[in-house]
């Protein structure tokens, strides 16, 4: 993966022509050159020697000392003999297999077996389909990214490989041997970054050891994240005996980026124990896997820090406190923190307060060319702890932004089987079509508590449309002490009054009870609003959760609200059980409303599906259309083009009143030819510091 390497905006794809727009952020999409200088990939040259053909659509290969293999798509890779290296780990013979998702929005991972090794690597490549693919009928952000159903070694080793014609991966022998216009690029791993690697993976003096990523905005923060847990976890397991029950080890990771987050949904800081190498992009893995496990997250319903700061921090210690708390029974668990890109103004500060609360064992800082007072405050708050600076990793060719990558991300996550409990799975059916869960808000045993919202507190009269069609977080009430100013006696009692007594920095000071700015709580703290009746933390409050006291359990797009039965209905992929589970234990529910994105990829999937449709008809049928190209910045649905010569839909009858879906018409607002479906919702909620 390509750290934070921007993602692919666009509506791309509906036909080969089509260019990439961006999409609801309103980004411009990365420029790109019109034919980028061929690469080469893999080295290894197949023979029958060194290639053999099983059965199911696996394939042998075996790799000499020095030789490297880059696959695209979607694949589960084992070895046999010898070793190779890939994305940081270390990979021993075992009957394990690994699973890869090699996409051209990023940098494609590199197999190698060392040119140190003394005998050659043999590795087996297996087919993966678990539904990410499918993704690309209900949007163009997922098109073209993996392999064309060509056979495993392409067109040029078809000898090779006859009884496999399509396959879920395809070896590359260069840059252009992959699909058309895919911009492909190996994923490299600088000296400077492999020496670290193997510093940092030596048994430490400080057991465990806690090492802190941090550096500017696509500089390779996530990209060596991933390397480094990749890593740590090849020294502290025993790959070559995966079935000894013996107690899994694992490695902490500290996600502190809630816009580019691993394993959560954007808006979320998370504690997650790893256990399982990451062979992907987040997309591909929106939430853990069932080997490894989140084991506190909180959402600051934001793509930054910048909105509440103090919050911020608030969550960063108490999900440190949680990781002490898992020293208690993994007393050798080491801990990687991932940051923000933000190292300027409130950001620098963010990232000395870190240190200063955390106290890492290493701080690794993803630049070589400064700023130098941000290295040096960086210095001066770790005092003896080096600070040591890596060279960033620039992708040159980027196909996504990511904003884009936010919204594959979400989109991802939503589409994620619930069925499938034993690996990660997708769906591709449009989330118009998925019957949505309804939340009883008012009346006796409601299911929410209430909507709170973060940063800007809209009136009470607007808080419907406000939620209506956004995504909102889920969260656990664990204690009403959670609430600020809540009482057990009810709404009426004033809140105690508090003063600060903890850092002297009044925007990140730490979030607790004991250190609230002294504040009149308006009553009552929960008022309905009028003509819904939902229930709504009082805006004139403009209060946040204590996290000591509660915790995210996902988030929710609310669908709709049905005012005379007084439900919401939402859509999600927490699990059912998980919702019955707080249920049982008498914890109440908040719905967290704050700045994250649009979803706008959500109002027009099923669009963007009828679209895709009906074209493929039209090229059946010998009227191919070609889609409008206009080169706009904005993310649009090519739905024009699913318009019948009178220039009515041809998309059904459902979609005339699409919610938040305007159609043009004509010229309207746009130039000749640009008649096509957009987003219309736009409630200002761009992310400030989050691309």
């Amino acid at each position: 993966m390509a750290e934070e390497s921007a993602p692919n905006p666009t509506f791309m794809d509906l036909d080969e022509n089509t260019q990439l727009s961006s999409y609801g952020s309103r980004v411009e999409s990365p420029e790109m050159p019109l034919e980028p200088p061929s690469i080469n990939l893999t080295s290894f040259k197949p023979g029958k020697d060194n290639v053999r053909e099983l059965g199911d659509g696996i394939l042998t290969i075996r790799l000499a000392p020095g030789e490297r293999l880059v696959v695209l798509g979607q694949f589960e890779v084992s070895v046999q003999k010898g070793q190779i290296t890939l994305m940081g780990s270390i990979l021993l013979p075992s009957k394990k297999l690994y699973r890869v998702f090699a996409s051209s929005s990023h940098s494609l991972p590199v197999m190698r077996c060392l040119a140190t090794d003394s005998e050659p690597a043999e590795l087996r490549l297996h087919p993966c389909k678990v539904g990410l693919g499918s993704l690309e009928s209900l949007s163009p952000l997922f098109g073209k990214l993996w392999n064309d159903n060509s056979g495993p070694l392409g067109l040029e080793y078809t000898k090779l490989v006859q009884k496999t014609k399509r396959s879920t991966f395809q070896v590359l022998f260069s840059s252009n041997s992959g699909p058309p216009k895919a911009y492909l690029q190996p994923l490299i791993s600088p000296p400077e970054w492999n020496e670290m690697l193997a510093k940092c993976s030596m048994p430490s003096e400080q057991s465990p050891p806690a090492f802190m990523v941090c550096g500017p905005k696509s500089s390779g923060k996530s990209t060596f994240v991933k390397f480094l847990a990749n890593r740590l976890l090849s020294t502290l397991t025993d790959a070559s005996q995966p079935e000894r029950p013996t107690k899994k080890l694992g490695v902490a990771l500290l996600d502190l980026d809630p816009g580019q987050p691993e394993y959560s949904p954007p808006g979320q800081l998370s504690l997650v124990h790893v256990s399982e190498p990451n062979f992907g992009p987040p997309f591909a893995h929106p939430i853990p896997d069932a080997k490894s496990k989140i084991i506190r997250s909180h959402s600051i319903a934001a793509i930054s820090p910048s909105l509440d700061p103090s919050l911020y921090m608030a969550c960063v210690s108490d999900l440190f406190a949680h990781y002490r708390n898992l020293l208690s029974t993994e007393a050798s668990c080491p801990l990687v923190i991932n940051t923000p890109g933000w190292v300027l103004g409130t950001g620098l500060e963010i990232l000395v307060e870190i240190i200063t609360q955390l106290r890492p064992s290493e701080i690794i800082y993803m630049s070589q060319d400064g700023p130098p007072d941000v290295v040096d405050s960086l210095r001066e708050a770790a005092k003896s702890t080096l600070v040591l600076t890596l060279p960033s990793q620039v992708s040159e060719y980027t196909t996504r932004t990511a904003a884009h990558l936010r919204a594959m991300q979400s989109m991802s996550y939503f589409h994620l089987d619930s069925a499938t409990k034993s690996t990660l799975a997708w769906n591709s059916l449009p989330l118009t079509s998925i019957p949505p869960w309804e939340i009883n808000y008012s009346g006796e045993n409601p299911g929410l508590l209430g909507v709170m919202c973060y940063g800007e507190q809209p009136p009470v009269n607007l808080l419907a449309d406000t939620i209506n069609g956004s995504l909102v977080a889920v969260v656990v009430i664990d204690d009403m002490a959670a609430i600020p100013g809540w009482t057990s006696e009810g709404d009426n009692m004033e809140p105690p009054t508090h003063v600060f007594d903890k850092t002297d920095d009044t925007e990140i000071r730490a979030f607790d009870q004991d250190s609230l700015q002294l504040q009149h709580l308006e009553r009552p703290l929960i008022v309905s609003t009028p003509d819904e009746e939902i229930p709504y933390f009082n805006p004139s409050n403009n209060i946040s959760l204590d996290p000591k006291y509660s915790h995210s359990i996902g988030l929710a797009l609310v669908r709709g609200i049905d005012v005379a039965r007084r439900r919401l209905q939402v859509l999600t992929p927490i699990p059912s059980k998980v919702i019955e589970d707080v249920s049982q234990a008498g914890k109440s529910i908040v719905l967290i409303s704050g700045k994250l994105d649009t979803p706008g990829w959500a109002y027009i999937e099923e669009l963007t599906r009828k679209t895709a449709l009906d074209k493929a008809a039209r090229k059946q049928g010998g009227r191919e259309l070609d889609l409008d190209d206009e080169g706009s910045p904005e993310f649009e649905a090519e739905a024009s083009k699913g318009m019948d010569e009178t220039g009515n839909q041809s998309l059904g009858d459902g979609f005339q009143n699409a919610p938040w879906v305007d159609r043009l018409e004509g010229s309207q607002g746009r130039g000749t030819g640009a008649r096509v479906w957009r987003v219309r919702r736009d409630l200002g909620r761009t992310g400030d510091g989050g691309d």
